[in-house]
């Protein structure tokens, strides 16, 4: 191998590790802190997540102001299933078993589980005293105003809302284009290079490379520890 070659490979080496650093850094999971100020209804069964106000039914979800707050007991939220944003347009989806969740501004995040679904004439008045349940209300059928579909869950948890948690880094996608093109600049570097003899040395580098970013996505290695080692590299070589 040619002196040329083996700066070429230290080289390579160098960039895959910059390119390293954003691969993990978009490939990890990041904190995330709730910090809500609006009570939200969320029921991903039947993919709904919208505000809570205390306005009227014409502004979304409303809460009756008579019921209470989760944990407090009975809670009801009623909700249009046409117009005005048809927050409920598909509560008959809910099934025996779903969750929903709320989460509660200075209460915490409640988890009801929803046990039964009923369909009651439109004169039909809820009582607010019927213990830790929650109940979502709306028209029926689809267009009319003559029923009642309500739908009755228990309270299962409450939670304090403000907690962290983690989800994936929405921009994860950028590290599986890094990866794309730090092999196509490998490959291209590969084909114009003088060498004939090395470049299969060069190929082998640019691949296994390719191969070490690709697992640092699917186990992403964390930022601050890849800075750190190339810190060290670039003060070897005097950088």
């Amino acid at each position: 191998m040619r002196i040329s070659t083996f700066f070429i490979v230290v080289g390579i080496l160098i960039i895959s590790l910059y390119f390293l650093i954003d691969v993990s850094f978009y490939a990890s999971q990041i904190v995330m802190e709730n910090n809500t100020t609006t009570a939200v209804v969320i029921m991903s069964s039947i993919d709904v997540s919208q505000n809570i106000n205390n306005k009227s039914v014409s502004y979304g979800v409303y809460h009756e102001p008579q019921s209470m707050k989760p944990g407090n007991g009975t809670v009801i939220l009623f909700g249009h299933r046409t117009m005005y944003g048809s927050p409920f347009f598909k509560l008959d989806g809910l099934k025996a078993g779903d969750s929903v969740f709320l989460e509660w501004p200075g209460v915490g995040k409640g988890e009801y589980r929803v046990n039964n679904t009923f369909i009651v004439p439109a004169s039909y008045r809820i009582s607010v005293d019927q213990g830790e349940k929650l109940f979502l209300i709306t028209c029926h059928p689809i267009g009319s105003a003559r029923e009642r579909l309500i739908v009755e869950t228990d309270l299962v948890s409450l939670k304090p809302l403000n907690e962290t948690f983690t989800q994936d880094n929405p921009e994860n996608y950028y590290a599986i284009l890094m990866i794309a093109g730090f092999l196509i600049g490998g490959l291209v570097l590969t084909y114009f290079y003088p060498v004939n003899e090395d470049k299969k040395i060069v190929l082998f580098t640019v691949i296994a490379l390719t191969l070490f970013l690709t697992l640092a996505y699917l186990f992403p290695i964390p930022p601050d520890f890849i800075t750190g080692k190339l810190s060290d590299i670039n003060n070897f070589f005097g950088i």
